[in-house]
């Protein structure tokens, strides 16, 4: 790999001729000479970082002889040598560099410090791809050059301690000040002359000025640091003898036998202000000043734990609810609402006794931890806590009457935990919301069970549909006169893998709750949507299947939109889908109502009242709305024919929904008297268990196929 040549001028004499030889004997000499003759530590490593050649020097610096190393990989040594070795060799590995620095500090057999230099090359052959790596290094202790290497610096370095933006201060080993940047002269309100020469104590507070020379003296002969290297939170002293927090950290600088000090220092006032009023804002609310929820559950843990019912004396936990409170801020504004909302709080702490806890957990819910004797106590506070509560207050100008609802609960032996007693109270709470609000009630067992089951249904069923836990179930509705299947209506079903199959009268209220119907509208849309293009495709499509919309979803104003998206890639599916929505949601907002209807069939969709005489059954709306079907509620079906009120009213429903133009359907039917009855009076379809119970859609589709078919003569 030596073998090319290099042409150079000739001097006159010609002693060099003009051609420097690079054959292998020429080359093998200058490398032995280097080798074994510069005053370098050198080492050469082949690619993969074997040690083929180490002179003295270099053994010297690991602490072995030459024939140690070689044969060794240097990167399993542990010594900051090596380490540095493999990182230069990794940093020249992607071949865009030849050479890398390296610079480490070391520790002698003597125990004294030295500083390690040089470079690595990357020895390449004829291609140019590396065979090896040279390395050259020298080695220095010499605490007079690496001081005089420091001093040379010394403009830059002045320079970059007055930049600080921190107070810097370097001292001897006795405390004596030897330099100080510009901002730790603003900082402590002297000059640079004032200060140099002087000792540290001069920016100490008396304790700790008294303590610095012990500390400093116990430093030196211990060697054990109580700040060197850590840092601190501490006290300084200005010019005018202001004392003030600030952080201190201290380094220590050894060039030889001489010590020097390095102190930086950090004015945290403003940063303990900041820590103060964070503390204080983190627990407690910036409004009212009460405590906020986390702080509170703290507090009030460790006062059940520490403080165990017993005799006559336990403590009631109130939860606040300020019912429809978002009205007062709309009708008087925000600084009214908050207004209210402090007067509120002052009234409660009124009322409750002494060392009551309060806090605030939403921006109309507050619960207040108050010690009472026994449940009369408690009950008699609560009381008295909403009547106060409910009088008018007088808020930034403005009278106002707040809307209360208190859930109560009180603290029992063996339930001391306070997220237990919250539990309770939020299910009283909502047991008075439930029934209108704005008054008091106490929790009791009954409440636990029937309030558990509903918080974990919701829990479970917003993730029902993405496990695959919902599915579709479809109940044949027949002509009365032929019994021929000519829809179908499409119910959701939900079954859980721990809980089972769970009811539609149970799921539905809770979906309706909480929220859920409206991506569970959604879903039974297109899942419905889906399933009739596969029936389209087999040829067994009914005439109408009809789906249960929501009154969240109906009146939300998108659901003809929403359809027109699933419709769009199969419009011949249009007169074939039927939505059905109950008339309480109809008469919500009868307005709404008629213009989601006369879209829905401009698309061709049509609409049915569902549950019809359950709800309102008034003609005087029943006529606007632009719907084709009428379905008579099972409650009125099932005592026909026997009961004669409710054959009246069947009679009714049916002669008043031909009158309009309107076509009937009876559901719950499950007994050939009842079908005969309802044919006898003219009710045009009919569903119930007597023809089908829900079933699967391949199910019905057999069911359709089956009576398309002829029968054998």
């Amino acid at each position: 790999m030596f073998e090319h040549t290099e042409k150079t001028p000739q001097d006159g004499n010609g002693a060099i001729g003009g051609v420097i030889p690079r054959d292998p004997a020429f080359l093998s000499s200058l490398a032995s000479s280097l080798l074994d003759h510069a005053d370098l530590a050198l080492v050469y490593l082949d690619r993969g970082g074997l040690c083929r050649h180490a002179d003295r020097r270099f053994a010297a610096l690991l602490d072995r002889t030459p024939q140690a190393l070689v044969g060794m990989t240097l990167s399993t040594l542990d010594h900051p040598v090596a380490r540095a070795l493999a990182a230069a060799m990794e940093s020249l590995a992607s071949g865009v560099r030849r050479s890398a620095p390296l610079d480490c500090e070391t520790t002698g057999c003597d125990g004294q410090r030295a500083i390690v230099s040089g470079n690595l090359l990357a020895h390449t052959d004829a291609d140019g791809a590396v065979v090896g790596w040279l390395g050259l290094f020298i080695e220095t202790g010499d605490p007079d050059r690496i001081a005089d290497f420091v001093a040379r610096r010394d403009p830059f370095v002045a320079t970059l301690l007055n930049a600080a933006v921190d107070g810097i201060i370097v001292s001897d080993r006795t405390g004596v000040i030897r330099s100080i940047n510009r901002a730790c002269c603003d900082l402590f309100g002297y000059e640079e002359a004032e200060l140099l020469g002087q000792p540290m104590t001069v920016l100490m507070p008396p304790p700790f000025a008294r303590d610095h020379d012990k500390y400093v003296s116990n430093y030196v002969k211990t060697e054990r640091p109580k700040i060197i290297g850590i840092g601190r939170d501490t006290l300084g002293r200005r010019k005018d003898g202001a004392v003030f927090p600030i952080h201190l950290s201290v380094g220590e600088a050894r060039m030889g036998d001489r010590t020097t000090y390095v102190g930086i220092i950090r004015d945290i006032s403003d940063r303990l202000a900041a820590e103060q009023r964070a503390s204080y804002l983190a627990r407690h609310d910036p409004l009212t000043g009460v405590l906020t929820r986390t702080a509170f559950l703290e507090e009030c843990e460790a006062l059940l734990a520490n403080d165990p019912v017993g005799g006559d004396t336990g403590f009631a936990l109130y939860s606040l609810d300020v019912d429809q409170f978002s009205d007062i801020n709309e009708a008087f504004g925000f600084h009214v609402g908050d207004a209210a909302l402090k007067a509120l709080v002052s009234r409660v702490m009124e009322v409750l006794p002494p060392n009551t806890y309060m806090c605030r957990i939403a921006a109309d819910e507050f619960a207040a931890l108050a010690r009472v004797n026994g449940m009369e106590h408690a009950q008699t506070l609560a009381d008295v806590l909403h009547d106060r509560l409910t009088a008018s207050i007088y808020a930034d100008r403005h009278w106002v009457r707040l809307r209360l609802s208190v859930g109560a609960a009180l603290q029992e032996a063996g339930a001391h935990s306070l997220e237990e007693l919250n539990a309770r109270a939020k299910l009283a709470l909502q047991a008075v919301q439930h029934d209108g609000g704005n008054a008091v009630c106490f929790y009791t067992p009954e409440m636990a069970a029937a309030a558990t089951r509903r918080m974990m249904l919701t829990m479970h069923l917003n993730h029902a549909i993405e496990r695959n836990e919902m599915h579709l179930v479809y109940q044949p509705i027949v002509d009365g006169k032929t019994g021929r299947v000519v829809s179908a209506e499409a119910l959701l079903r939900w079954t859980h893998d721990t809980l089972g199959p769970v009811s539609p009268a149970e799921f539905i209220p809770v979906a309706e709750e909480s929220g859920l119907i409206v991506p569970l509208t959604d879903w039974i849309l297109s899942t419905a949507i889906g399933q009739m293009m596969r029936w389209n495709a087999e040829g067994v499509l009914p005439d109408r299947v009809f789906l249960n919309i929501s009154g969240q979803q109906f009146l939300r104003g998108n659901l003809t939109a929403r359809l027109g998206e699933l419709l769009s890639g199969c419009p011949e599916l249009r007169p074939h889908l039927g939505l059905e929505i109950t008339e309480q949601a109809a008469v919500r907002d009868l307005k709404v109502a008629i213009k989601t209807l006369g879209e829905l069939s401009a698309l061709g969709i049509q609409t049915a009242i569902d549950d019809f005489g359950s709800g309102y059954s008034s003609l005087s709306y029943v006529q606007q709305l632009p719907v084709a079907k009428l379905k008579i509620d099972r409650a009125f079906v099932i005592d026909v024919p026997t009961n004669p009120k409710s054959n009246a009213l069947v009679r009714a429903a049916v002669g008043m929904a031909h009158g309009l133009g309107l076509a009937t359907v009876a559901e719950g039917v499950e007994t050939e008297e009842q079908r005969k009855f309802l044919v006898s009076v003219g009710c045009d379809l009919l569903q119930g268990y007597f023809f089908g119970r829900p079933m699967t859609p391949e199910a019905l589709a057999e069911m359709i196929r089956q009576q398309r078919t002829p029968t054998a003569g």
